[in-house]
């Protein structure tokens, strides 16, 4: 017999005795004990390494959370603090808009770790995410357009649907019903570049490429020098780069140009 199996053996009899003694419950030493004998991504390690310095236990965290992570390491302070949670409030938010659509992330801990669909808002929220944005902008920061609130606005009226996240109709009727103009236009060039260059913001639903490796939603915000500047609700480093039409008009499925009311 091999050390590695005598390991594993000796292993197994110390959770049986330990379980036996009532200090810790068999299953969970069990968990641990497999997370010992199974391979590993640098993220699960991570994760469980931070777990194990806070005195959590890594078998808190949803699966989807840390192949959010694995996929997007600006999510990490989002996922590693996932444990420590409070009951999220709708606290009073502002954003300057002097300098535009603000930047809302999907996975904000103020509004990321609320359910959304079939998972939590930092995971499935793009939708509402891109319309609070938009909504927010044109209504000159109206906080009815919080995202947790775009979040249950669209939870209660159906907009989810199970397996494919958001449905357009969230935007092209749900954004009528929150008061906003919204425009369903043609991906032509010229008519996106003049939306953006007189500060109309264009919320699109992509496929699969640069944003996103199945669908996801995000938000045309500007024209600077020819190129667009977009808002990414999962990502910073999208969102800080120049874009040009050509880069991304082949991952656009759809778009709506969003303008406000009175």
């Amino acid at each position: 017999m091999g050390k590695k199996w005598l390991k594993r053996i000796l292993s197994l009899l110390l959770v049986l005795m330990i379980a036996l003694a009532g200090a810790v419950k068999l299953p969970y030493l069990w968990r641990e004990l497999t997370f010992r004998w199974t391979e590993h991504t640098e993220t699960e390690l991570r994760v469980k390494a931070y777990a194990d310095e806070m005195g959590v236990s890594y078998w808190d965290y949803p699966e989807s959370l840390i192949d959010l992570l694995e996929r997007n390491p600006e999510t990490e302070k989002f996922v590693l603090e996932y444990p420590f949670r409070d009951e999220q409030e709708l606290e009073i938010f502002e954003y300057d808009l002097s300098a535009g659509v603000p930047l809302m992330m999907q996975w904000d801990k103020r509004w990321g770790y609320l359910k959304y669909g079939s998972d939590m808002v930092g995971i499935t929220g793009c939708g509402p995410v891109c319309l609070a944005m938009a909504g927010y902008y044109v209504t000159g920061g109206d906080d009815d357009f919080h995202p947790a609130k775009m979040v249950e606005f669209a939870e209660k009226n159906g907009y989810y649907s199970k397996g494919n996240g958001s449905s357009w109709t969230l935007i092209s009727e749900g954004g009528v019903k929150l008061g906003l103009d919204v425009t369903e236009i043609p991906l032509v060039k010229k008519r996106v570049m003049e939306n953006l260059e007189v500060d109309n913001p264009i919320i699109c639903s992509m496929r699969a490429g640069d944003f996103t490796t199945s669908g996801h939603y995000i938000v045309l915000v500007g024209a600077e020098d020819g190129l667009i500047r977009v808002n990414d609700p999962n990502s910073y480093a999208n969102s800080e780069k120049l874009w040009s039409y050509e880069q991304i008009e082949g991952q656009i499925r759809n778009l709506w140009v969003i303008r406000g009311i009175g």
